[in-house]
């Protein structure tokens, strides 16, 4: 009701009390409470306690000043940019959704300046993060800056994209992939790097990393279906998969390139999945 509100000043008060008192419980939701109904016009009068909510050593109270600011950038976008010291602490915190959220608000503050932009991809690189949210944030930002720019894959921000192919973390590492192949710049044979991680992930014990392999994989084979022959048995593998979406989308990516003898295991796996599935192993084979 913020927005047919005469006078919030008491809610505002009341908001403001919380945020700073002893109850932690209370304090995050206080903050987007108030992030929610402030207007421009007073946007400085909260700017000292986000400041401070920024920087607060509680996860859950900085997430949520972190977070609220990305929404007050529409409403004041100078005054958010005021607190880039704050975020660039923020962003060195040992939470990992701290970290992310720091992220995604400073690439907020400096999304218009591009030079600014390739500093900031290029300093967290090298230093490293412990989030791998903000790993993935990184990768898709330097991919917007490769696509916007017309860069090719000699690229610093290419390189920094190439080199999460080999992160400990499974979550970046896919999305280092899945960037890859998405880019506009590759050609089918610098697409092997990626093609091999996604082969790793087919034979995962996980069905999460199975699932985005193949899937990936399939939107790989619509435009370059020789770039997947390499992982043709491994597919093949999956077509008896116990989740039906992973078999249906290894043998819809398989019949990309034409593997004739997948025709008779087509026959009595159509006859135990759903309509919906059939009806993509059809269009496939059209």
């Amino acid at each position: 009701m913020s927005t047919v509100a005469n006078d919030v000043i008491i809610v505002t008060s009341s908001l403001t009390r919380d945020m700073t008192g002893k109850e932690d419980s209370h304090r995050g939701p206080a903050i987007r409470a108030l992030c929610k109904i402030t207007d421009p016009s007073m946007m400085q009068s909260v700017e000292r306690y986000m400041k401070q909510a920024i920087v607060d050593k509680l996860p859950s109270v900085a997430s949520a000043a972190l977070t609220s600011s990305v929404h007050l950038m529409r409403q004041g976008p100078a005054v958010v940019k005021r607190w880039v010291n704050e975020v660039q602490e923020a962003v060195n915190n040992d939470n990992i959704m701290v970290q992310y959220h720091a992220l995604g608000l400073l690439y907020q503050i400096r999304r218009t300046d591009k030079h600014a932009i390739r500093k900031l991809i290029v300093k967290f690189s090298k230093a490293g993060l412990r989030s791998p949210y903000a790993y993935c944030f990184l990768i898709r930002i330097a991919a917007n800056l490769i696509n916007e720019e017309g860069e090719g894959t000699d690229s610093p921000m290419y390189d920094f994209i190439d080199s999460c192919l080999r992160h400990k973390n499974e979550m970046v590492i896919y999305e280092a992939a899945s960037t890859i192949v998405s880019l506009k710049c590759v050609t089918p044979n610098e697409l092997s790097s990626a093609v091999n991680v996604l082969q790793l992930f087919i034979s995962s014990p996980k069905p999460v990393l199975r699932y985005a392999a193949v899937r990936t994989l399939n939107k790989v084979a619509i435009q370059y279906p020789a770039a997947v022959t390499a992982c043709n048995v491994d597919l093949e593998t999956l077509i008896t998969d116990s989740n039906r979406s992973i078999a249906t989308l290894a043998i819809t990516t398989l019949l990309k390139p034409g593997v004739d003898r997948l025709m008779k295991q087509i026959s009595s796996f159509l006859s135990e999945i759903s309509d919906q599935f059939k009806t993509v192993v059809v269009d496939a084979i059209k």
